[in-house]
């Protein structure tokens, strides 16, 4: 077999998705018989970016046979890789069912920030769209899309605050309150800017989200029917969602209300065996319906947490600066 190809990153060098990117070109230019690339991470704050430059070269060499490890240098990132299964996902051998679990347990305080991801990139985060005329069958996901999207037609920005509560259920027992203010501009841009954060939060002070967004669903993931679901006392529609390039979560559940054609709720299987549930609740708010409360249930190896996020203080079709939504 051939010797794997070594490469050290540091997470905050702003050339680091470059050097990985030129790291896999030359393996895969090269076509050696099942290439292998071997990464050191170093650094404490793990960029959104960089994983998914990371899981991108992950599917170019698994086209060609190839895997990619990942060894994280620091405590601070080897608890995000544990907490979000990546050690299992970035580890050699291929399968991520058949790699050795971490054998460092998440720093409990840092599931916090992960539930803050969880809340504010959650279905909340695409209020509306321009309408669209959905296919004809009800039951088909392309269907269901659809009518999601095309919600709240008349809605061009709006400006709301956010609360959030979060409590461990097991033990540090950590409980934490968090305030911010959420901007949406149409056609895609949504903005969560915290009043402050803990220091293990650090990099959620300015979050820009666009994974909770319908109108992405398709390129991002292979969605099918699950079905109808039943969803506090009335039937949803379910809908199963597996990410194209597959990354720490196995699959997500998404459940949909035919009545308002709004999200109920999206559970998130990871690789590692935990899971995140997130249900919603809406109420119309000067003719638009508007995401008023969340509950994320978080269930992972070693921790048990629950976090609620409650929206107020809506002003919709306002002029919402753009240097909001500008990423410095």
């Amino acid at each position: 077999m051939n010797e794997p190809t070594y490469l050290t990153l540091a997470v905050d060098d702003e050339n680091a998705r470059a050097r990985f990117d030129a790291a896999v070109d030359v393996l895969v230019g090269a076509k050696p018989a099942a290439p292998r690339l071997i990464v050191t991470l170093e650094g404490e704050t793990l960029p959104s970016t960089l994983i998914a430059t990371m899981v991108g070269g992950l599917r170019r060499l698994r086209e060609v046979g190839g895997a990619i490890a990942v060894e994280p240098r620091t405590p601070a990132l080897r608890d995000t890789f544990a907490l979000y299964g990546l050690d299992r996902v970035f580890a050699l051998p291929l399968d991520p069912e058949a790699a050795p679990r971490s054998r460092y347990r998440p720093w409990v305080p840092r599931v916090a920030a992960a539930m803050l991801a969880i809340l504010v990139t959650g279905a909340g985060a695409w209020p509306a769209r321009a309408a669209v005329e959905p296919p004809s069958d009800p039951a088909d996901p392309a269907a269901i899309l659809a009518r999601v999207i095309e919600r709240n037609p008349n809605l061009s920005s709006y400006q709301g605050r956010m609360h959030v509560d979060i409590r461990l259920t097991s033990f540090p027992f950590i409980r934490e309150h968090l305030d911010a203010t959420t901007y949406y501009k149409r056609p895609s841009n949504y903005e969560v800017v915290f009043d402050k954060l803990p220091s293990y939060a650090r990099g959620f002070e300015r979050l820009y989200t666009d994974i909770g967004d319908p109108a992405n669903w398709e390129k991002r993931f292979v969605i099918t029917s699950g079905g109808d679901a039943l969803f506090d006392r009335h039937r949803d529609l379910a809908l199963h969602l597996v990410q194209r390039v597959r990354g720490m979560i196995d699959h997500e559940t998404v459940l949909v209300d035919p009545a308002t054609w709004s999200i109920d709720q999206i559970r998130y299987d990871y690789y590692n065996g935990g899971s995140i549930t997130m249900s919603q609740a809406f109420r119309q708010i000067g003719g638009n319906l508007l995401l008023v409360s969340q509950r994320a249930d978080i269930a992972i190896p070693h921790v048990r947490a629950v976090a609620y996020g409650t929206y107020s203080d809506y002003q919709t079709n306002v002029a919402v600066n753009a240097a909001v939504f500008e990423k410095n």
